[in-house]
């Protein structure tokens, strides 16, 4: 490697030398891709391996070829990042790896990156399927929780190429961003039966307290349902958090195969601070938050406590943030009045430096950018809209202290970036996904991050905000039970 591992990257090759299957579960910021190149660079030089490919979210698997690939190895190497473009110089690039060498000539390690949505399209999963049946293939899942979805036909396809892999790694901070169910089908793709059985199901009786299949909600369910197999429904407690059993058994089934490694342990950050400024509802806007929430089940009693309709949620969120969609167009409910905006105007004026804006809707991140450059505010947003010429130059100039607000989309701007210039962040709206929220904080906490990092949380009182704080609350504690 043309760079030096930190003392608990090193750590980490040593763990995994000589394992065909294995985890590095290390947090945002702690260098696991550095770790993943050293592993594959280690093998192709004792000859076990000719080819890397590696699978990540879009925009991440291109930083692989970009950036890290050349910064860190040293071997020599051919890349490609996986483009559907159907250029002549994007077929020149995907023929490269492809290249025959003579016979005294050096192969390079040839380097695969794709993104995980491009195994939805036929040619994308022909082209993966290809390169690991014609070369002896390490393959690296990288923010691996994007399969944690075991019914998704992307995620099957992932593990029908692994499959076919010599060794496979899944790389990611955050593998379990809700509950154990996320962690299956990616040990799955590790290697079947690694956490004690090859069945879903299975694997759900073990670690869950199910719905009785005699209870109230379980009848009701099967009277809508065509088919005769039940479905399994994990049981809420009063507070109306899920259940969860055989932890203990789960963290050992989990050791052997996983490196752990937290941002706190190995590097000199400053400590987050969380803060929370609540703010109430117009009279106008309760009125619509109320009679919406009455004309959808979302908790009935105990027993159907699981019932909440997503398409519901996100009206009432919409609603908190002062509009709502109707046919798809944004409709102001109390158009000269939104409490939400006034918190964030009234925080803004408290905040020196520079700061992050996260917000969940298109609508929410238009307004923030309209009315924080009606108040002079030098700001630029970055979001799944932004061309991707312009996305890098935001990034860069924002780093540079080129503008001071950084207004951004978790699921666009979230992950793989650095903004360490900013020391505050403040979450407009938030998602259920908790591996939204954790990548969103770990962009301005990470290596090169100076002060302390102050989180700040907007939050309707009496809201399913505060529904969404306490969801996100208990995803971490499970997980870190599990995980730490």
């Amino acid at each position: 490697m043309k760079t030096v591992g930190m003392p608990h990257q090193q750590t980490g090759l040593v763990r995994m030398d000589g394992k065909r299957n294995f985890a590095l579960f290390m947090e945002q910021g702690t260098g696991k891709t550095w770790v993943g190149l050293a592993d594959a660079e280690r093998y192709y030089l004792r000859g076990k391996i000719n080819a890397l490919f590696v699978v990540a979210p879009k925009g991440v698997h291109t930083n692989w070829v970009r950036r890290e690939i050349p910064k860190h190895l040293e071997v020599p190497h051919v890349c490609y990042a996986w483009s559907a473009k159907k250029t002549k110089k994007e077929q020149v690039l995907r023929n490269a790896i492809y290249r025959r060498y003579a016979e005294d000539d050096i192969t390079p390690l040839r380097v695969l990156a794709m993104n995980y949505d491009a195994f939805n399209s036929k040619e994308g999963f022909e082209f993966a399927r290809k390169f690991v049946e014609t070369f002896d293939v390490m393959m690296d899942l990288d923010e691996s929780s994007r399969i944690k979805n075991s019914k998704s036909k992307r995620t099957g396809k992932v593990i029908i190429i692994g499959r076919q892999a010599v060794a496979r790694r899944i790389l990611s901070g955050t593998p379990m961003t809700n509950f154990p169910p996320d962690l299956f089908s990616q040990f799955d793709f590790l290697k079947p039966g690694l956490l004690g059985t090859t069945s879903f199901r299975a694997y759900m009786a073990q670690y869950s307290v199910l719905v009785e299949e005699d209870s109230y909600l379980m009848k009701k369910i099967m009277e809508r349902q065509t088919g005769k197999t039940v479905p399994q429904i994990v049981a809420r407690d009063e507070f109306g958090q899920m259940q969860w059993r055989n932890l203990d058994k789960l963290k050992e089934m989990l050791a052997p195969h996983v490196y752990r490694v937290k941002k706190e342990d190995v590097l000199d950050l400053p400590p987050k601070v969380y803060r929370t400024i609540y703010f109430e509802l117009t009279a106008e806007q309760r009125r619509v938050y109320d009679r919406l929430a009455e004309e959808f089940v979302l908790e009935v009693n105990e027993e159907e406590m699981g019932f909440q309709k997503i398409a519901t949620l996100t009206k009432l969120q919409q609603i908190t943030s002062g509009y709502v969609n109707v046919e798809t167009q944004p409709v102001l409910i109390d158009p000269e009045n939104n409490p939400r905006m006034e918190a964030l105007l009234e925080l803004m004026e408290d905040v020196q430096g520079q700061i992050i804006i996260w917000a969940k809707f298109k609508e929410e991140l238009r307004q923030i950018e309209e009315v924080l450059k009606e108040r002079g505010y030098n700001c630029r947003s970055y979001t799944g809209d932004t061309p991707t010429e312009q996305r890098e130059k935001n990034v860069d100039d924002f780093q540079a202290g080129l503008f001071d607000v950084f207004i951004g989309n978790a699921q666009a701007a979230g992950i793989g970036l650095t903004l360490t210039a900013a020391e505050t962040a403040i979450f407009y709206s938030v998602n259920y996904d908790a591996e939204l929220r954790w990548q969103a904080e770990d962009r301005c906490h990470r290596i090169g991050t100076k002060g302390t990092v102050t989180y700040w949380d907007l939050c309707g009182v009496d809201t399913v905000d505060e529904k969404i704080a306490a969801n996100l609350t208990s995803k971490a504690d499970v997980a870190a039970y599990v995980l730490d």
